[in-house]
């Protein structure tokens, strides 16, 4: 299964506002990471209609491909408990998620743990059920102790594209917001003026971002996080 890292960003802040307008249902935290030796933590679920819903918990083990694509597979590695759940109106019940992975890592493991209000008709005064159906999906990380993510940026010419060659070679996570690029050649360098994409960087991993032309003329490219 592969999602766009924007498109997935796009979704989940869509799910946001779609829960504010409709409460439907609430999850969290929406991110958690825990060390291997701890081996679970717990998300809360929480049902903010007026009738009875039911859920579904899967997991998936992520990674990203060469165009910032998430990659997600089935994994045997998290085990989520409940995985099928009935609230009653506004109840909440804590959901617990047990990693049963290798304790000795060398990069810190990233799921997405999806929660996603099912079809299933379990209210008795609406014969209809439930008709507006959400998901959340939420982060969890598996991380070996002193992880550190490590950045590096390169720029690669195509032709006339210009691409920036974003690596992670460390080994945790690093999320990029709010961020801007110095470009550089020789004694030139200017600020990469085009707005650029809040990019969640795996541990080990590498993408490819487009450029305008801007950054066609330089050679380094340098991050300038906030």
């Amino acid at each position: 299964m592969r999602i766009s890292v924007i498109a997935l960003i796009l979704m989940v802040f869509n799910f946001s506002l779609l829960n504010l307008a409709y409460a439907n249902f609430n999850i969290s935290p929406l991110s958690q990471s825990i060390d291997v030796k701890k081996k679970s933590a717990s998300f809360t679920l929480e049902n903010m209609t007026n009738q009875k819903a039911a859920y579904e918990v899967q997991a998936y083990a992520r990674n990203l491909d060469s165009d910032g694509e998430e990659v997600r597979t089935k994994t045997k590695e998290i085990r989520v408990f409940p995985s099928k759940i009935i609230l009653e109106p506004k109840q909440k019940k804590r959901i617990k998620v047990l990693y049963l992975g290798k304790k000795s890592i060398g990069k810190e493991k990233a799921y997405r743990i999806v929660f996603m209000q099912t079809d299933r008709n379990v209210s008795e005064d609406d014969p209809q059920g439930l008709n507006a159906k959400f998901n959340f999906h939420t982060a969890f990380y598996v991380t070996p102790k002193d992880a550190q993510a490590r950045l590096t940026s390169n720029l690669e010419q195509y032709g006339k594209n210009t691409y920036l060659s974003l690596s992670n070679t460390g080994s945790k996570h690093a999320i990029l917001q709010d961020w801007q690029l110095k470009l550089s050649s020789g004694a030139q360098s200017a600020v990469y003026e085009s707005p650029l994409p809040d990019v969640n960087m795996l541990a080990d991993t590498q993408i490819r971002i487009p450029l305008s032309q801007q950054a066609h003329k330089y050679q380094t490219a340098e991050i300038i996080t906030k």
